[in-house]
């Protein structure tokens, strides 16, 4: 397929268009020429519609489009307190004239905020209910959590619907069958972008977290028949007892080509295609690394862009640790997608103590 295929294939689908789409894609000029490979960024932080987009921003405008047409009066969502899922999610809702609830995670033993800030603060400015779920044992696995938030979600959808209301409830990171194809349209960008600049990357490097942008991307790699390596660092454990795994983000890559109406590839040719590097996410989710933000700290001296020490920064760090060792070759071009999340420097997760004098 090209790229006109692959928007035909979006004909009919309900889609309420917010984004500013396209995100722009341009080079890291400073970082290339100290690591000598061609870095770009893919600027998902600026879909909109206020300064602090991101990837959740894509799927919502799908997911919404069936919610309007659903009449639905409020979206319940988990997430942990500096969620930027959540965020715009509210923003979503804010717009559309739909309450949000968002159920808040103390994902590493932080107790009730005394003070809100970040993406929580932009959360309450926007007026959604915010309710806190406190992590009552000890260990860095956050499963139990999740599932607890979601119960809590789930019952709160009961009480309203007996009530007469109609209620959806989005799963952490908006992880929604209609969300999912969003990201084929991005890969799509980042094709075409990359032909207008007479570009033909080597990589694309991504943080993923719920695996709600990894499964798109894949099935946009497959409809292009392009030769890329999609690199996804993770920001938290991926495994059969873990939020996300190979086999789910097979099932939901398998769920956007059914979306789509197009042949199925075979699961090994799907399979093949996910290489998760689990080796930079630290003590776990929510917990800056000293990598993330030593990342942070020189592309915003090297650049004046900003990442987060929960997803992005993590996810960079990755990609420049990779280069250091010869992972990626000299000379090669890589694409970083940067999926947002920039409210959450100003919050209590903060960074680690490995700020440096230059």
């Amino acid at each position: 397929m090209n790229p006109a295929d692959v928007e035909k294939l979006f004909e009919g689908i309900p889609r309420k268009k917010i984004c500013f789409l396209p995100t722009p894609l341009h080079k890291l000029e400073n970082l290339s020429r100290i690591y000598g490979v061609d870095i770009y960024i893919k600027r998902d932080d600026l879909t909109g519609p206020n300064p602090f987009g991101g990837n959740k921003t894509r799927k919502l405008e799908f997911i919404f489009a069936n919610a309007l047409q659903e009449n639905i009066e409020y979206f319940i969502s988990p997430g942990g307190y500096q969620s930027n899922s959540c965020m715009q999610l509210v923003t979503f809702c804010r717009i559309f004239g739909i309450k949000p609830i968002l159920y808040l995670a103390d994902v590493i033993n932080q107790g009730v905020p005394d003070e809100y800030k970040g993406n929580l603060l932009l959360d309450k400015i926007m007026g959604s209910e915010i309710n806190f779920v406190l992590k009552d044992y000890e260990g860095p696995n956050i499963n139990p959590l999740w599932n607890k938030m979601m119960d809590l979600c789930n019952k709160r959808k009961e009480e309203l619907q007996k009530k007469g209301y109609k209620v959806r409830v989005l799963p952490s990171g908006v992880v929604d069958p209609e969300g999912l194809i969003s990201y084929v349209l991005a890969f799509k960008e980042i094709f075409e972008q990359g032909e207008c600049k007479g570009l033909k990357f080597d990589y694309l490097y991504h943080t993923t977290g719920t695996g709600g942008s990894l499964p798109g991307l894949i099935a946009g790699k497959i409809l292009l028949d392009s030769d890329v390596k999609i690199i996804s660092i993770a920001c938290n454990p991926y495994g059969p007892n873990d939020i996300c795994s190979e086999d789910i983000i097979c099932d939901r890559t398998e769920t956007i080509f059914k979306k789509l109406n197009v042949e199925i590839p075979e699961r090994s040719n799907i399979f093949n295609e996910i290489h998760i590097d689990q080796n930079y996410f630290g003590e776990g989710y929510g917990i800056p690394t000293d990598e993330a933000t030593l990342a942070i700290q020189e592309l915003a001296r090297e650049e004046g862009i900003f990442i987060d020490p929960v997803y992005t920064g993590k996810g960079f760090s990755g990609l420049l640790d990779h280069i250091r060792k010869g992972k990626i070759p000299l000379g090669s071009k890589v694409v970083f997608l940067h999926t947002g999340g920039s409210g959450a420097l100003f919050s209590e997760v903060g960074l680690t103590g490995a700020l440096t004098e230059k």
